[in-house]
């Protein structure tokens, strides 16, 4: 039985690979999208336990994409694992309040350690079912 379902959004093809590709290793059920609209439209047949959010993106930045994500009712309460290029600049902008508010479990900066990813995914999301 696979899971946790963890949903990947960045629209590096080669960096979004390289994550879905991780956490399958690792035993997790991964989708990967390119597009915050495709992801979003995408949510209510994955039911994902985590959201993998790239915050720089074309058409919907990860911003747009959180508002909309938080306006769901269905998906207001997936944990987010936010990604970015951003980093410690995003790290400061959300203090440690606004991120519980928002849903934002973690962020990590890019490039991001791929052994630290899956141990954070870990931590959110518990062990992978084998």
């Amino acid at each position: 039985m696979p899971g946790p379902q963890i949903v990947v959004i960045d629209d590096e093809v080669e960096v979004r690979q390289l994550w879905v590709d991780t956490l399958r290793r690792a035993g997790y059920a991964v989708e990967g999208f390119a597009l915050g609209g495709e992801a979003l439209a995408r949510l209510p047949e994955l039911r994902p336990d985590l959201i993998l959010l790239d915050m720089i993106m074309p058409e919907m930045d990860g911003y747009e994409f959180l508002a909309r994500l938080r306006a769901n009712p269905d998906s207001a309460r997936v944990p987010l694992l936010i990604v970015s290029g951003l980093g410690e600049f995003l790290s400061g902008a959300i203090d440690e309040r606004g991120a519980a508010t928002m849903g934002v479990a973690a962020i990590l900066a890019k490039p991001v350690d791929l052994p630290a990813l899956v141990e954070r995914v870990r931590l959110i999301v518990g062990p992978p079912r084998r």
